[in-house]
């Protein structure tokens, strides 16, 4: 029986990982992690989709992704994972089993803010991680294509591109990583929120009145703290604080 398509808020931006089973190092070699990148360029032309960034870790790939369709989302993700499952699985001496974790984590970007911060945060793991000394130095990551355009982007500033492509601003942001699900719970609660209230999200940012009654609904209803809720929507504790 296939799998019905995931539900995510109202955006067309959505960050992606994909990790090894049990951790397993499923990218370890170069000729894998370029098997990868092939399969997402081959791929991508058989979905509405656009990929915006991207890094290959050891264990683990981060892709951020422009789609106003969840499904192709879905089939997309599905249909290089299952092409690459076969092939790792052939390489490593006929391997038999499950080659990723889950078919995906993902969360919705919300607002621009978050959207910028993401590709600085996917472009950032090599040197986190302890790979490279900066992002430019990484081979398997999209930074040195995406920062070519700095100039010419079609969906950034020349400002924004700037920010993004400084290898000397380094970004903490909590986005999905190989250890955290926090914000997939956060996510699900703002989800019931948008039914329960009938708006979408970009309403939630532009009427005071309804940011102060989802904080109350997340803080009171959903038993989430403020410093989680302070992250997820990126405010401020004043923000809050005002609000309250």
């Amino acid at each position: 029986m296939p799998r019905q398509a995931r539900k995510y808020l109202d955006t067309s931006f959505f960050h992606v990982m994909v990790q090894g089973i049990n951790k397993e190092y499923i990218f370890k070699k170069e000729r894998y992690m370029n098997e990868y990148l092939k399969l997402l360029k081959k791929h991508i032309k058989e979905f509405e989709i656009k990929i915006i960034a991207f890094c290959i870790m050891n264990n683990h790939t981060h892709i951020l992704i422009k789609t106003d369709s969840i499904e192709q989302l879905s089939k997309f993700m599905q249909k290089v994972n299952s092409s690459y499952a076969k092939y790792y699985n052939y390489m490593e001496d006929e391997r038999v089993g499950y080659v990723f974790r889950d078919r995906y984590k993902s969360e919705p970007i919300l607002n621009r803010n978050q959207l910028i911060r993401c590709i600085k945060y996917i472009h950032r793991n090599p040197v986190k991680a302890g790979k490279t000394v900066t992002e430019s130095d990484y081979k398997f990551s999209s930074y040195k294509y995406f920062c070519r355009n700095i100039s010419n982007h079609k969906i950034f500033s020349r400002e924004e591109m700037q920010f993004i492509c400084n290898e000397s601003i380094v970004c903490e942001d909590d986005f999905i990583d190989v250890e955290s699900d926090f914000k997939k719970n956060i996510d699900e609660s703002i989800e019931k929120f948008i039914k329960k209230e009938r708006i979408k999200i970009f309403e939630i940012f532009e009427n005071r009145d309804i940011l102060k009654k989802l904080i109350r609904f997340l803080n009171k209803d959903e038993k989430i703290k403020y410093v989680r809720i302070c992250e997820r929507l990126d405010i401020t504790k004043g923000t809050i604080n005002r609000l309250k």
